[in-house]
């Protein structure tokens, strides 16, 4: 029987974990407490982005133009790991609120590349501050080291999970 469920989910950051941390963990154990963390850290970014007049899932786009630069909306897709048509409407409702604008190939009216505005670069930024405010409130109680080592272990799960056939 697993250990890890709805109830291992603790309310407050001091909370006494609600599972026995000393009991084996099995795979599915790991991914339904990555499910719950998962759950967890949108809500906080959610709770970050009130006011901002970002919807979650834009705060990504936000931070990969920033990093990036202007790229064509294919490139963009792929590095968000969505599919083209999901990019292209959530482009579109961030170039209504003044976010990014499209530019136009010159050479090929079929390609479309996004690049943040002067507006949409402020908002990143800002964004990118309440990521860094809810990531520290999410890991407050973890030493540095424990987190550098759980950042490693969860890029390990995602390389393990993305490699699986289907």
């Amino acid at each position: 029987m697993s250990t890890a469920g709805p109830e291992a989910a603790g309310t407050t950051p001091a909370a006494a974990p609600r599972w026995d941390p000393e009991a084996p963990a099995s795979g599915s154990d790991i991914l339904i407490a990555l499910r719950f963390a998962d759950r967890a850290a949108r809500k906080a970014i959610g709770d970050e982005l009130a006011g901002t007049g970002v919807h979650t899932g834009q705060e990504i786009v936000l931070a990969k133009l920033l990093h990036h630069g202007s790229l064509p909306v294919a490139q963009l897709a792929k590095v968000l790991d969505v599919e083209v048509p999901t990019a292209t409407r959530t482009t579109q409702r961030m170039e209504a609120a003044g976010l990014v604008r499209r530019l136009k190939n010159d050479t090929d009216a079929r390609k479309v590349s996004i690049e943040l505005t002067p507006h949409g670069t402020e908002v990143a930024q800002t964004v990118g501050r309440l990521h860094t405010q809810a990531g520290d409130r999410a890991c407050q109680n973890i030493t540095p080291e424990d987190r550098r080592h759980l950042r490693n272990l969860l890029w390990t799960i995602t390389g393990n999970i993305e490699e699986l056939p289907g």
